[in-house]
């Protein structure tokens, strides 16, 4: 009754794919997306083109950039959906994967040269490239060293439980 259909992959291993976080815009939460209108204001006057509209409703992607925390689409927006004001960060932080090229022994440090805040660093190890490390408390979620991965070997890792 409901249920996704699965692909082949799916059936043939006996696993089903994670699914994707999908991310609000800074401000949004889960209940105030439904005052929503899907008018795609937020959309258009996001500076770095970040914020899409899925199914009537804003998501932050950050394939296409990171989120500058500008408010520009709190303000553009006419409807209460943006509920906390002057937002500078995100309720989630980035986490490195095992795909990472450093991990494999490839030296790489793009996440690092793209991240604004400094919260990612290397950590020196004997006999291959230096690790990433992702200091938690700096790290606001932006979105920038999704982008400058070039094996996008990070991922989202949510630091708050929010109750729908």
């Amino acid at each position: 009754m409901g249920t996704a259909p699965l692909s082949r992959r799916e059936l043939l291993t006996g696993r089903t794919a994670a699914k994707p976080v999908r991310i609000r815009p800074p401000g949004a939460s889960e209940a105030s997306l439904a005052a929503c209108t899907g008018c795609g204001l937020c959309t258009e006057r996001c500076p770095t083109g970040i914020i899409r509209l899925l199914d009537g409703l804003p998501f932050v992607d950050f394939a296409r950039g990171e989120c500058t925390f500008c408010g520009a689409c709190e303000a553009a927006c006419p409807e209460p959906v943006f509920v906390a004001e002057d937002v500078q960060r995100f309720p989630h932080v980035a986490a490195i994967t095992d795909t990472c090229l450093a991990r494999r022994n490839v030296a790489c440090q793009s996440c690092r040269e793209t991240c604004p805040e400094q919260a990612i660093r290397f950590r020196p190890r004997i006999g291959g490239p230096f690790l990433p490390e992702i200091n938690e408390a700096r790290c606001t979620g932006c979105g920038a060293c999704l982008g400058g991965c070039p094996v996008s070997a990070i991922a989202v890792k949510v630091t708050e439980v929010t109750h729908v």
